[in-house]
């Protein structure tokens, strides 16, 4: 197996501008990839997940026969060309290995006319599936007639360009709507915090186009899916359960710290 991948990653390194560029952009040291392209040594299963992620293919296709991995660029490449005559293929998903380091689960926090005077919380996954980052954003309120939960699922797509982060969603149900959001990349400051705007069409009064400050934090540390939707819902502006430096931005528009 060792065989194989010394083979496919020398195949698959031959379509970057340099090696040193590809040990950059996984994050792993030059000389011990050097050993990996060589065939003198095989990568740990942490290493191996973080090479085949950067090119987008699985284990298994790293370690496999030469022949079946040229075969999946090969249909992939041809994937990519029909996706390019789509005008909005080019754009997403923009660096992909700048947007890779995002993925996860979030909360998203922002305001809307159908709330007034409160913050909105729903729930966003980021994954990257066959070279692309596919978004889900769930929003799930309490219905005030019943004990029950409404529930409403947008499916998109993220990019990121020039520093910015893009996020375009869309509903199906209820006559269909976009969601679209750019944000700015966390910096030391807050981590886990994403700031910009979003656009939408509220559900009450009728449809009406909004524009709202929103905060995404990143959920890391939760037991199951249902424990982060449990956290979607309105909540009091001052409510101790949002994040200050939320309750700041969407309260001013400003952050603790400039951007």
């Amino acid at each position: 197996m060792t065989e194989h991948l010394a083979e496919n990653l020398r195949y698959l390194c031959a379509e970057k501008p340099s090696v040193a560029q590809v040990c950059r952009e996984i994050g792993i040291n030059h000389q011990q990839f050097s050993k990996y392209l060589a065939g003198r040594a095989r990568p740990s299963a942490h290493n191996l997940r973080r090479i085949s992620t950067y090119f987008g293919l699985d284990d298994a296709q790293l370690l496999g026969p030469h022949d079946r991995l040229v075969d999946a660029v090969t249909r992939r490449q041809r994937s990519l060309s029909d996706r390019r005559k789509d005008p909005f293929a080019v754009a997403f998903p923009g660096d992909l290995p700048k947007l890779r380091p995002l993925l996860g689960t979030y909360q998203v926090h922002f305001l809307s006319p159908a709330a007034p005077g409160s913050i909105v919380v729903n729930t966003a996954f980021l994954d990257e599936r066959d070279g692309l980052v596919h978004t889900r954003l769930i929003e799930t309120m309490p219905d005030s007639a019943t004990s029950a939960r409404r529930w409403t699922r947008c499916d998109g797509k993220a990019a990121y360009h020039s520093g910015r982060i893009f996020v375009i969603d869309f509903e199906e149900k209820n006559e269909g709507a976009f969601t679209m959001s750019i944000l700015i990349p966390p910096h030391r400051h807050n981590k886990q915090l994403l700031f910009g705007k979003m656009s939408f069409l509220a559900s009450l009064p009728r449809r009406t186009p909004f524009a709202s400050d929103v905060v995404w934090k990143r959920v890391s540390d939760y037991r199951s899916t249902r424990d982060v939707l449990r956290s979607c819902g309105i909540y009091e502006a001052d409510s101790r359960k949002i994040d200050p430096a939320i309750r700041k931005y969407l309260a001013t528009g400003r952050e603790e710290t400039s951007l």
